[in-house]
């Protein structure tokens, strides 16, 4: 159930990536420490665009995989329950395991995150600039992302452009 007054507050005083970054701080399971990795994401504005945490996205997704983790998110939301700390039962508030960061593609930021995903001890740290995607029957879908991640971030000047990359962590 939504709390009508609650939700506009929080909405009408927070940002969309505030939103996402708080759902990260929530999360904590295996070597994920949500704490840690919006902490260090604060410190070093600079390195970052946006992000985004979900179930992992695979593209394309013949098998419906994405899908099946978008399902997982959704059943999780409908069937949390706040619990005591006292309990033996406790809810996963939101089950994101994949952070998705948006930066230039500038091999000194790229790197730097890289190694923030080794020190949040992440299982899989990929860079996806769209030229990666590998499979011959995907060059729509992987052109489609090289074009769109090309210029694709706005510069401080009207008219100024970068190329983007997108860096995911993946904890098991």
């Amino acid at each position: 159930m939504l709390d009508f007054d609650k939700v506009a507050a929080v909405a009408q005083s927070h940002s969309p990536q505030e939103l996402i970054a708080a759902l990260v701080w929530q999360r904590r399971f295996n070597e994920f420490d949500g704490q840690e990795v919006i902490t260090d994401l604060a410190q070093y504005p600079e390195l970052w665009k946006s992000f985004l945490f979900t179930k992992p996205v695979y593209a394309p997704d013949k098998d419906g995989l994405s899908f099946n983790g978008i399902l997982e998110t959704l059943l999780a939301m409908a069937n949390y329950r706040p619990m005591p700390e006292t309990s033996i039962l406790h809810f996963i508030p939101y089950p994101a395991d994949t952070l998705y960061v948006l930066t230039e593609n500038q091999d000194v930021l790229v790197a730097q995150l890289m190694d923030l995903g080794k020190k949040w001890r992440a299982d899989v740290v990929d860079v996806c600039d769209g030229s990666d995607l590998e499979e011959e029957e995907d060059w729509e879908f992987r052109d489609y992302v090289a074009l769109r991640l090309r210029r694709g971030l706005w510069g401080e000047t009207f008219g100024d452009k970068q190329d983007a990359v997108v860096i995911s962590f993946w904890w098991d």
